[in-house]
């Protein structure tokens, strides 16, 4: 059985093809020595098949959404859209 995995932009909400030129995103907790620091790190790795699969993961579907992503970390923390606003918006 071959499963049909798809992948949408944690961004955008595109769905992925066969030719894009994806990004994975993943957030994690560093140590912070001086308060009021930043306790998370951002890291943006090139698009793997392999690891793409993995829950810790978000998606990007080119630069311009892991752009955004980037910009949404520095501004809240977070790269996921804040409730109440609209993919596209």
């Amino acid at each position: 059985m071959v499963w049909d995995v798809s992948f949408t932009c944690d961004i955008c909400g595109r769905k992925k093809g066969e030719s894009n030129h994806w990004w994975m995103l993943s957030l994690g907790d560093v140590p912070c020595f001086e308060e009021g620091q930043p306790r998370q790190r951002f890291t943006l790795m090139p698009w793997n098949p392999a690891d793409s699969q993995n829950s810790e993961f978000y998606h990007a579907c080119g630069q311009g959404c892991a752009m955004q992503a980037m910009e949404r970390f520095m501004t809240n923390g977070t790269i996921l859209q804040e409730s109440g606003v609209t993919a596209g918006s």
